[in-house]
């Protein structure tokens, strides 16, 4: 720690701009801006790609590696085939080897001395500083690897289950861990998580201006948004029987959705099985597929309605994009972000399974113009809230809160 008070942090994650395929990504990369900005030296380490890159972006000195695979499977040849399975890579046992080496050796090699260091969910990236601490490391939570699987199917295999406890030996062990939101600490606590009572909710922070310059709600015609990867958690096949729903009542909506597909429902490509889905309740849907930001920025332009069904989402990003948008937002119980929906009164919740309940919430967006601008500023007001200064500032109090209980558990230990 320099002699100001300003903090040196390094963030360890695959994702940052323009490598970004979820919430993770955005997270760090909006986070470790507001970071730099606040006067702190932020430093991202990437094992993506193939390329080693050091630069500087908005203030964050960002340093891309190669993930160094391990060849397991190549060394193994043709019984290989058992390290993959439907859940890989999700459950791969090499790829968490892969970080953990990826990540120490370039941790060394980088010669950085962190005051802190920051992962997600666990996982394996800071594996080895965990084990041999040199200085404190926060996990922030977004929703652990194999969390989905276990929410979404069968119980998980041996592989599985070992998977799920290598991520989970970091957040054991971690100096503090942190989450969007208590629904993500109930819900990971009866699989064996988070059993440490010190668990700090720190909102993810969100930059509302690429957002700003979205039209009102006015030119819009019955059109519903639904952003994120077509997986079965999203929910999507719910929002499908809601708007069906809504058609039977005599509202015939559009449903657009972006993103990639992931995942399988029924035995078939989670994508494939909404196209026939939507074919045979008569919705139209677009299926856009993965976008980049400034191409959401129309989507939602779009949009009367976004709609964010999910079985389970530690918080959800696109919500909170909805809301920016100036778009009222329906979501159900079972997202992190539904009390701060709530709240200020940015849309409605529902109970998740429910497509009765859901076409209920959609259709008067749908047919109430008024209604829906009035509802869309207040989603506008309250995703201002998340300033990433504001949280920015949150995580620098948790950040030194782990640098004092770091350095009080290493003088306690040399005692």
């Amino acid at each position: 720690m320099t002699v100001d008070g300003k903090l040196l942090i390094t963030f360890l994650c695959e994702q940052y701009p323009p490598v970004v395929w979820d919430g993770a990504g955005i997270y760090t990369a909006v986070l470790s801006a507001a970071l730099a900005a606040l006067g702190h030296e932020v430093h991202v380490i990437c094992a993506q790609g193939h390329r080693i890159v050091d630069e500087e972006v908005d203030g964050v000195h960002v340093h891309r590696r190669p993930l160094l695979r391990i060849p397991l499977s190549r060394v193994l040849g043709k019984y290989a085939r058992h390290l993959t399975g439907p859940n890989y890579p999700r459950d791969s046992l090499a790829l968490r080897a892969s970080l953990t080496f990826s990540y120490a050796l370039y941790l060394r090699q980088l010669g950085l001395k962190p005051d802190v260091i920051e992962t997600q969910d666990g996982e394996t990236r800071a594996l080895m500083k965990v084990v041999a601490p040199s200085c404190p490391v926060v996990v922030h939570m977004h929703a652990p690897t194999m969390l989905t699987l276990r929410l979404a199917g069968p119980p998980l295999s041996v592989r599985g289950r070992i998977a799920d406890r290598l991520d989970r030996i970091t957040a054991d062990r971690a100096t503090m861990v942190t989450s969007p939101s208590q629904l993500l600490v109930d819900t990971v606590r009866p699989y064996g998580w988070l059993r440490r009572e010190d668990v700090a909710i720190v909102p993810n922070p969100f930059d509302a201006s690429p957002w700003q310059g979205v039209p009102a709600v006015g030119r819009t015609g019955a059109v519903v948004a639904a952003v994120g990867r077509l997986e079965p958690n999203k929910g999507l096949d719910v929002l499908l029987d809601a708007l069906a729903l809504v058609a039977a009542r005599g509202t015939d909506a559009k449903l657009i959705l972006a993103g990639s597909t992931s995942g399988h429902l029924d035995g078939v490509p989670t994508g494939r099985w909404l196209e026939r889905r939507a074919q045979e309740l008569g919705v139209p849907t677009v299926f856009a597929g993965h976008l980049s930001q400034r191409e959401l920025v129309d989507v939602y332009g779009q949009a009367r309605v976004v709609a964010v069904p999910s079985r389970f989402e530690s918080f959800s990003i696109a919500a909170v994009e909805g809301m920016a948008s100036g778009r009222p937002v329906v979501t159900t119980t079972r997202t992190g972000i539904a009390p701060f929906l709530a709240e200020w009164e940015a849309g409605t919740v529902v109970a998740p399974e429910d497509p009765t309940a859901l076409a209920d919430a959609l259709e008067p967006y749908l047919t109430d113009l008024d209604l829906a601008e009035r509802i869309g500023r207040n989603g506008r007001a309250g995703a201002a809230r998340l300033d990433p200064a504001q949280i920015a500032g949150d995580r620098v109090a948790v950040y030194r809160k782990a640098v004092a209980s770091f350095g009080q558990a290493r003088a306690a230990s040399a005692r």
